[in-house]
Formats: C-alpha cells, structure tokens, sequence
C-alpha cells in the first residue's frame, strides 16, 4: 500500500467521508473478487497503518495497544482513565465484503472526526478501537483480537493453524508484533474496568432489516455456538453397482443421515420457541480419487450450530454425539470429530440497548429490536462483564460475500444514532442496578413471554415462537393456564395476520405493546392470591382479544 494523502474540506460530511475511506480501502485490500484481509497479516496491519494516517490527518491521538490494535481519540481523551469503547474489526474472509466489520470502525471513526471538526468535546470520554482477527475463517478460532485484548485466548486457539500456511495463530500474531508472553500467560491487554460501555456498529448479516424496510435497528443479543471446523467420516470405497446395500460402508450417506437429524431437531426445536440455527457449510470428498461410479472411502465437512441459549447448544451437543454413535454402529463408518470451537451466547445490557433505542428515536428513527445470527466482537466484551450494545446497518445480499451492499446513506443514519449516543451518557449504574433488581422479580412470569418477542425481533416468527413458549407454560403452569392460554392466542394471532407480508416495523411495535399491556396486567393478577381479582383480569383481557379480533 502507497502512503495515504488526506485533504479535508472545510465542512464536515460524513456520507462523503465515509465513502472515500471505504472506497480507498476496497482499493488496498482487493482480492480476484471481493476483497481479503487475512487476520494478522501484513494487508491487516497496512490497513490499520491507513486508518491511522487518516486519524491523524484529521487531528486525532491514534497508537497501536499491546495486541496491535489501533485505538482513536480526541487528543485531550487520549490518557483518559475511564471512557466508552467503540470498535469493531478490519479484517475480512477471503474474498468477502468490504463493509463486514470496518464499518464499524470507520462508524466510530467519523464520530470522532466530527467532533474534532465541530469543535465539540463527549461529555464521556470516547476511544474508537480497530481490531484484528475477528473472523474464523483464517484459523477457525474467532474474536481473536478480542479475545487476546481480555486475556481469554486459549492455549487451543494458538495452536490453531492458519488455513494457507499452515503456521499457527501464536506465530503469526508474535510476527505482528503483539505481546504473546502476556497472552498465553492470559493476562488481558487493556484494564476491562476502564471500559464503561462498550458499542459497535456492524452490519446485519441477514435479511430482517431489508424485509422491515429499517435502515438500522439496535441489537438484543449475540447467538454463541459450537462449531467443528473438520469432521472426516470414514468408510469403505467400492465400485457403485457392485456393492450391495447390505455390504456397504458408505461416508456420504452417514453423513447425510447425521445431518438430516439435525435439521429434524432444529425444526423441532424451533416450533418450541428456541433460537437456533444449523449450518454446514464446507462438504467434500478427495478429488484426487472421488468418481461418479466410485464409493467414496471418506466425506469431510463442517459444523456451525449456534443459539442465543445455552441449553440449546448443550442439547444439540449432547444430540449430535448420541447419534454419530449411533451411526458409527448401524453403518459401520467411524466419525473422527476433532475439537469443536466454543464460542458462550451473549446478551447485550439492557440499559445500554435502552439508550441506543432513545438515541435513535431523538435522531428520527424508529426504534426496533433484533438478535444478532453473527457473532462479533460484543460478545466476548459482554462475556468480561463489560456493558456492551450494538447498532446494526440495513445491507443486502448477506455478508461474507463480495455482494454486501450496504447504503452509505443508511450508514450515515447508524453513525449518527451512535453520535447521539455518544453526546448524551446517562448514568448507568443506577440503571443497571434498578434492572438486575427487576430481573430478580420473580412475578414477571407473563412478560418472559413477550419477552420472547423482543429476543427474536419483532416480527411474525417471533409471535409464532412466543405463542409455543406460552403453550408450553401453560402446560407447566396450572395456576397461570389460562392466562398463558390467552397470551398463546394473543401472539399466534399476530403471526396469522401478518405471516409473509412486508409490514412496517412501526405495526409490529404497536402489536407488541398490546401484548406487552396483557403481560403486565396477568403478572399483577397473579401476584396477589385474590381469585376475584385474577378472574376479573381474565376476563378483561379475554375481552380486549375479542375486540381486537373484530377489528382486525
């Protein structure tokens, strides 16, 4: 990469600013199709040196931290003791999109600039982080940078070999120069407790944004997940119609069979209420000896299984390793699974989702909710214990592809819910401490229905999953049957009425708080032992279905 030449303009633009640094840095890092950025490799850490020119350009404090990161600031927050962070990360998968994790980063960036431009100063200090190795596909181990930064970087992870040259991630990341006596020895790079918030802007890696017609939406959660980079399963080769059924020891098909279980529990699961998703996405058998009327000897693929809840994963786990067994046995193959990579689910701070949804709704945007199906960086920051919200970007076509194809102008609109976000903290900690108190109330029974609903983002699967849960409970139940059943037909109604069409997120909103109003009354019934009073909530909420029916 040349050196960088920066010429501001008098007036800030962010649209404009945002579009010349990703597209200087498309330029840079551009691959057959696409572009690549490897985790901690030399296209890494130029594009990290490119963002710090940029940054000091611009009359910024940039440096690199011990994990050989970049950190930013206004220069008078540069050696501040307590500050929020704002980040994401820079590299990519190979041949992927531009905008998968540097828009975080240039989102955070350009707060910054704009403050330094308009002369303003955060009332909490601020540092923007751009981070290296956040992608799995180099490795298999994800949130490396991350994960080194708050010193849980394992011994298995680095050990992990690199995909092309086979070296591993502890000789690549010394190479980048990061400080590997305090990582293997799992000593965090940074002081956790400095960080009083943690934020970042990403796109969304699905399509929920694009079928809602929202430019951005404030993030619930991040789905955690088992993966297993490699799993052989082995057989016996033969010729294709000359072995018997009887006689065969075929991979693919046990393979096939293994997988088509799996995808039965995820329906079956699902249909219960529960978040998950079953992926596998890299399948093969040896070219150099596969044939159309050749019985493989071998198949290999991989694993990518992930939930926002723990005890799923745990039961798909259990799931999985009950039935290679079970395979092995009925078709005589042998599964070799190798070590699957853990990645824990995390929620993202309620007060913190709480501001961001007030910072979009003070800057004209319609505040809406939704759970993240990619991991990101969050969640290891979450996992510390440090506070941690995300923003998620409108983009199209999914991610990981050369396809993204975010709107700068939807962009522009993330960065200035975050800009606003910035310019008014509030103080979290009485926050935090009246919401982990409400956690503890036990009589929230009915809202831990609805609840689902904003877990899953608020659309028509959500009420599907929601009215389950709610069946569920009311088998569980007894003493609150009727009003789960009445909450079950609440939710299975919303998901009738508005099941495959376009609607506006501002519909699911106004359906949500009705059900929301149901939960609130049926938990105060409930928590008094008067039956007169139970009964007479019953009924008004049976009443308030009827009339909604009527009118619907």
């Amino acid at each position: 990469m040349g050196a960088a030449v920066f010429q501001k303009p008098l007036a800030f633009d962010l649209a404009n600013g945002a579009r010349r640094l990703f597209a200087e840095i498309a330029a840079r890092t551009a691959d057959v199709e696409g572009v690549s950025r490897p985790a901690f490799s030399p296209v890494e850490t130029e594009t990290l040196q490119f963002l710090m020119d940029y940054a000091r350009a611009e009359g910024l404090a940039a440096e690199w931290d011990a994990g050989r990161n970049v950190t930013f600031s206004l220069p008078e927050h540069a050696r501040s003791k307590r500050y929020v962070l704002v980040g994401s990360h820079v590299d990519s998968v190979p041949r992927g999109g531009n905008f998968d994790g540097l828009a975080g980063v240039v989102s955070g960036l350009l707060c910054l600039v704009r403050a330094r431009r308009e002369g303003i100063s955060f009332p909490e200090p601020v540092k923007v982080i751009a981070m290296r190795g956040e992608e799995s596909a180099w490795f298999g181990p994800c949130y490396i940078g991350s994960k080194a930064l708050l010193g849980v970087l394992s011994e298995e992870e680095l050990v992990s070999r690199h995909k092309g040259d086979g070296r591993t991630l502890f000789e690549h990341m010394e190479a980048a120069g990061v400080d590997m006596t305090a990582v293997r020895a799992g000593r965090a790079l940074l002081d956790r407790e400095a960080i009083t918030t943690y934020v970042e802007v990403h796109i969304e890696q699905g399509p929920v944004l694009i079928e809602r017609n929202l430019p951005a939406a404030i993030v619930s959660g991040i789905r955690g997940n088992f993966r297993y980079k490699t799993i052989s399963c082995l057989g016996e080769a033969g010729h294709s119609g000359a072995v018997p059924l009887a006689y065969r020891h075929d991979p693919v098909l046990a393979m096939a069979e293994l997988l088509n279980v799996l995808d039965a529990a995820w329906n079956d699961l699902v249909a219960k209420g529960c978040d998950l998703v079953v992926t596998s996405g890299m399948v093969s058998t040896d070219q150099q000896k596969h044939a159309l009327s050749r019985i493989p000897d071998s198949v290999h693929f991989s694993l990518d299984v992930r939930s926002q809840d723990r005890e799923t994963l745990e039961t798909m786990h259990a799931l999985m390793l009950k039935h290679v067994a079970r395979i092995e046995q009925e078709r005589a193959v042998r599964f070799e699974l190798g070590t699957p990579l853990r990645t824990e689910p995390a929620l993202c701070d309620p007060s913190v989702i709480n501001e961001l949804l007030q910072a979009a709704e003070a800057v004209g945007v319609e505040p809406a909710l939704l759970p993240s199906g990619g991991g990101h960086d969050a969640a290891v920051f979450a996992q510390a214990g440090v506070l941690a919200g995300m923003i998620f970007i409108r983009n199209r076509n999914g991610s990981h592809n050369p396809q993204e194809a975010m709107e700068i102008a939807d962009f522009a609109i993330a960065t200035t819910v975050l800009h606003q976000f910035l310019m008014n903290p509030a103080k979290r900690s009485g926050k935090i401490n009246a919401l982990r108190q409400t956690m503890k109330d036990p009589d929230t029974m009915f809202r831990s229905i609805t609840d689902i609903i904003r877990q899953k983002g608020n659309a028509a699967r959500a009420y599907r999953a929601a009215a389950t849960a709610a069946q569920e409970a009311a088998l569980r139940d007894n003493e609150r049957a009727s009003g789960y059943f009445l909450l079950a037909t609440a939710a299975q109604e919303v998901a009738d009425l508005h099941y495959g069409e376009p609607i506006h997120a501002a519909v699911f909103d106004q359906e949500l708080a009705r059900l929301e109003g149901y939960a609130t009354m049926l938990d105060a019934a409930f928590d008094k032992s008067e039956p007169n009073e139970r009964l007479a909530v019953l009924n008004q909420v049976a009443a308030a279905l009827a009339a909604a029916r009527a009118s619907a």
